[in-house]
């Protein structure tokens, strides 16, 4: 019996996925250590609020995360292209949301509190995780495209989470709004 093979799959599953290292990790750890630890920095500063915290996490996750995609604007678009349900459809959409992530990044850090920015955010979200969670479904092994193509972090369900946490402070911050 082969143990490397073994010791890499899921038990008792025909279409087991290998296990991912804990070091294929290490860049989205850092990048969301910067993303709170510079909420917090802020939130500090000026009025600290559950709502400033929110907004400031959501602000830096959003420029951080577009930051990224940046670096290589083609190659983000062909990667979200693999499993986001609109660039599927539209690939161009690939080389737009960088854009709209950034937008969306400034207004947090500028703590606007709209109704329309964050039901927009909530849509966005769903749309991701859409289609993020589609591809989890199918178990196929795929880089996420949320770090752009710098930093290689495997497609799993922490990329569902992220989107589903900043869909969920958008939806709090909503419901503060109305």
């Amino acid at each position: 019996m082969n143990h490397d093979h073994h010791d890499h799959l899921q038990p008792d599953s025909a279409l087991a996925v290998p296990k991912t290292p804990w070091t294929d990790w290490l860049p989205l750890i850092v990048v969301i250590g910067y993303v709170l630890g510079s909420s917090l920095v802020v939130a500090q500063l000026t009025e600290f609020s559950l709502f400033n915290l929110m907004a400031y996490t959501m602000g830096f996750f959003f420029v951080f995360f577009s930051l990224f995609k940046f670096i290589n604007l083609s190659g983000f678009a062909m990667g979200y292209a693999e499993y986001d349900i609109i660039s599927k459809r539209w690939y161009s959409w690939g080389y737009v949301y960088p854009f709209i992530e950034l937008g969306l990044g400034v207004l947090y850090l500028l703590a606007i509190d709209s109704p329309y920015l964050h039901s927009f955010t909530i849509l966005m979200s769903i749309i991701i995780c859409i289609g993020v969670g589609i591809k989890l479904a199918k178990r196929e092994m795929f880089h996420c495209a949320c770090l752009g193509t710098v930093l290689k972090v495997p497609l799993t369900k922490v990329s569902l989470i992220e989107y589903a946490v900043m869909g969920g402070m958008a939806i709090y911050m909503l419901a503060g709004s109305l």
